[in-house]
């Protein structure tokens, strides 16, 4: 009767590894189903959001132009604005003024870095694993160099796409809508721009 029972049931010892098993298994099909999107490359997109939300804000209840800079060689950004003594940037009308780019001059202004933290030059928070790929500026891609998305003080930006990518290749999409300065973060599927 004693060995009957012993037999008809199971040890503590083999549910555990039968559990351990099941852990396992579950920890590596939920890694490759859960999107292949990195961690790391949706926690910078949605920090980098945030930021170019704060700056357009920002713009707005100071009342002065702000510009958000990244400097693609070094992969890093700085807010900067416009200083209060600054001279206000206006262009004549053109013959053809019914061409015009209505994005706003902020690019010929003289900004500054903002005083503090948010005006020093500062790395994604994940910069190991995931980098500034491009930035689209009204149309035309850098890959190199300082780019400065504007934002003015009635709300509108410079119409602008940052492109992120981790190291799995995988890419993330942050775009500025131009008139209202709206921001969306689009997961792209590999391939890129």
């Amino acid at each position: 009767m004693n060995l009957r029972g012993a037999e008809a049931g199971f040890t503590l010892l083999e549910l555990l590894v039968v559990l351990l098993l099941i852990v396992l298994v579950t920890g590596v099909f939920t890694t490759r189903i859960g999107g292949g999107f990195g961690v790391h490359l949706r926690n910078s997109g949605r920090t980098l959001a945030a930021e170019l939300e704060y700056v357009g804000q920002r713009a707005v209840t100071t009342g002065r132009a702000q510009r958000f800079v990244i400097d693609l060689d070094q992969q890093v950004f700085r807010l900067e604005e416009l200083p209060p003594e600054a001279p206000a940037t206006e262009a004549e009308l053109p013959e053809h003024a019914e061409n015009l780019d209505l994005a706003p001059p902020l690019s010929e202004a003289v900004f500054a870095p903002v005083e503090g933290r948010i005006g020093e030059w500062r790395a994604l928070d994940d910069a190991d694993e995931v980098r500034f790929l491009e930035v689209r500026l009204g149309g035309a891609p850098s890959h190199e160099g300082a780019v400065g998305i504007g934002f003015s003080s009635d709300g509108a930006s410079d119409p602008a796409e940052i492109w992120l990518r981790d190291d799995g290749g995988y890419e993330l999409l942050i775009r500025v809508v131009a008139f209202t300065g709206e921001i969306r973060v689009e997961e792209v599927d590999a391939g890129g721009p």
